[in-house]
């Protein structure tokens, strides 16, 4: 029997009334609650772009969780710039690292 994520039209019944359009069936969705306003932006860029909002809500979630990496990887630089001694040591490494990326001897 063909999966949701193959092209075959026998399966393609099998995703859309669980709302998984061509997702394989393994794939487990709930429900969250969100407010009026945030369901009817999502429904907006779906209509806009054609993904389903299951997709653009994958979406945001990865955006969010770089964006959350990233601000938790600066606030760690902002700690150690906040140290002399640590950043001194950051320095001294990228000085080292450095002389080792212009050998050119292997």
């Amino acid at each position: 029997m063909a999966s949701c994520g193959e092209p075959a039209r026998a399966a393609w019944h099998l995703c859309r009334p669980i709302g998984l359009q061509r997702r394989r069936l393994s794939s487990v969705s709930t429900t969250i609650r969100v407010t009026e306003q945030t369901r009817d932006r999502f429904a907006k860029l779906a209509k806009v772009t054609g993904q389903p909002m299951i997709e653009l809500l994958d979406e945001a979630a990865d955006a969010l969780e770089r964006r959350v990496f990233f601000d938790q990887l600066d606030a760690g630089y902002a700690d150690l710039r906040r140290d002399p001694a640590a950043w001194a040591e950051i320095d001294a490494e990228r000085a080292m690292e450095s002389r080792a990326l212009d050998d050119r001897s292997a």
